[in-house]
């Protein structure tokens, strides 16, 4: 798998074996509760609520956030919600359906490593990190 890093404050390629790779295996969020076991990281798929995750995030320092579809918005509601509304200051990596013209648009809300998809060419994604020099809305950051 190819993740995209921007840890160092560069956009960074790197070869990893897992969606998880540094971390322990996730918990996953999926409905209104985890299991009370200990990981250093978190999986929270689209349609979590903030129940599902909250009482968890001063234990984990990695957060994995599945984009099922590229379409589908919700995963950047729920990073600028993590940044914004918790304070969350861990890395945000988001996995699925990651095409290279969302990074741009997925960092600005507060994620900060992107597992793209296979058919996906890492080196020319790299440069898309940044692409736009004005916006209107503010940047959310970590």
């Amino acid at each position: 798998m190819k993740l995209i890093t921007t840890l160092s404050g560069y956009p960074e390629l790197q070869e990893i074996d897992a969606i998880w790779s540094g971390y322990d295996e996730p918990l996953a969020a999926k409905g209104a509760e985890l299991a009370a076991n200990a990981a250093s990281s978190l999986k929270i798929e689209a349609d979590a609520g903030p129940e599902a995750f909250q009482p968890y995030l001063d234990a984990v320092g990695l957060i994995l956030l599945h984009l099922p579809v590229f379409t589908d918005g919700r995963p950047y509601s729920l990073a600028a919600m993590l940044r914004q509304h918790y304070r969350y200051a861990g890395e945000i990596r988001v996995f699925g359906d990651v095409r290279r013209e969302q990074l741009d648009h997925l960092h600005r809300c507060g994620i900060t490593s992107f597992v793209l998809n296979q058919d996906e060419d890492a080196a020319s994604a790299l440069g898309q990190i940044g692409y736009f020099s004005k916006w209107y809305q503010p940047n959310i950051s970590a």
